[in-house]
């Protein structure tokens, strides 16, 4: 009897060894997924970062919209109104800057900067030529930044 009690002791804990190896190895194997899916989500992230979707939050923020609109309001020497876009404009860029930024080359974002603030100095003083060529240049780098 004491024998036989001894065995099944013994069974018993070979079992609960193999129950907890079992699940160790599940763990070992739930958290080599979690890490696989961690790293697939990571280098998505760094390769398709923001410059993908430049043109949609450019949409969305209205930057695309306003610089189309900046460009016809110079061409047109509407000055009240090419001062009306260009607020937009900057207000629109303040929203993206800092989601492009972590993707794209910080000369992109430096000569959109540059571009913009020039370009408020030819709007304030109705500098047509300078303007015009300021805003397709702004409009040149913003469509660069989307085909990164």
């Amino acid at each position: 009897m004491l024998i036989s009690r001894e065995i099944n002791l013994i069974t018993s804990y070979l079992q609960t060894a193999e129950n907890i190896r079992g699940g160790f190895l599940l763990y070992k194997k739930l958290n080599a997924v979690i890490t696989g899916i961690i790293l697939i989500i990571s280098i998505t992230t760094l390769t398709c970062s923001c410059s993908l979707l430049s043109e949609s939050l450019g949409r969305h923020t209205g930057f695309s919209e306003s610089l189309k609109q900046l460009e016809e309001n110079i061409r047109s020497e509407d000055w009240d109104k090419a001062e009306t876009s260009l607020k937009d404009s900057k207000k629109a860029w303040k929203k993206l800057k800092p989601l492009l930024q972590i993707d794209i080359d910080h000369d992109f974002v430096y000569d959109m900067e540059k571009g913009l603030t020039e370009l408020e100095a030819y709007i304030d003083t109705k500098q047509k030529p300078d303007s015009l060529s300021t805003v397709l240049l702004i409009k040149d780098i913003w469509q660069k930044i989307g085909t990164l």
